[in-house]
């Protein structure tokens, strides 16, 4: 899609974003509507960063079926590994040692801006939706963050982040979590 001078001039661009705008239109870009029909900036399109992609996970709209499946075999960029890191608050390694990634590797796939594999990357999306649950359940991320941290006693006193390595682990944390927003005992 070209963008011309006078489509920038008639949705009210300035003429100091002009430059920038018509060299993102030539760069892969388009154009968006808000939801009152007025055009807003046009952007260029672009691949998430690690960091925007485990922010999606737990805060944007949850990804299953097919799409979810798509994305998990193409695997994250490394980088999401350091960005879940410090949205939950705790070391590299920890998050390495769930994902089970080697710090070694993830520090080279990281420094080539490659990818994780898709079993590593279907444990941190796994950590994230779980997170995400968290979330709602408690109605705070700090308190649902601190929740996914610490040891619990329901899950044999180990903290639920740490049971997100394993498919049963994240379905019996899913467990307590249902138990806590039905009132049961967690």
């Amino acid at each position: 899609m070209s963008v011309g001078k006078s489509a920038i001039e008639k949705h009210g661009i300035s003429k100091k974003r002009r430059s920038s705008v018509v060299k993102a239109s030539q760069e892969d870009s388009r154009v968006a509507q808000s939801s009152a029909a007025e055009y807003v900036v046009i952007q260029r399109v672009s691949k998430p960063h690690g960091a925007d992609i485990f922010k999606q996970i737990v805060s944007g709209k949850p990804m299953a079926g097919f799409a979810a499946v798509k994305v998990i075999r193409e695997g994250y960029p490394a980088q999401v590994l350091k960005a879940a890191s410090s949205f939950l608050g705790v070391s590299d390694a920890r998050i390495q040692t769930i994902a089970q990634v080697p710090a070694t590797t993830a520090s080279r796939l990281e420094k080539n801006q490659s990818k994780i594999d898709s079993a590593a990357t279907e444990r941190v999306y796994r950590m994230g939706t779980v997170t995400r649950m968290a979330i709602e359940v408690f109605a705070d991320k700090d308190s649902a963050i601190e929740w996914m941290r610490r040891p619990n006693r329901a899950l044999g006193d180990a903290a639920p982040l740490d049971l997100m390595d394993t498919e049963p682990g994240a379905v019996a944390v899913r467990q307590v979590l249902n138990a806590i927003e039905t009132g049961g005992v967690a």
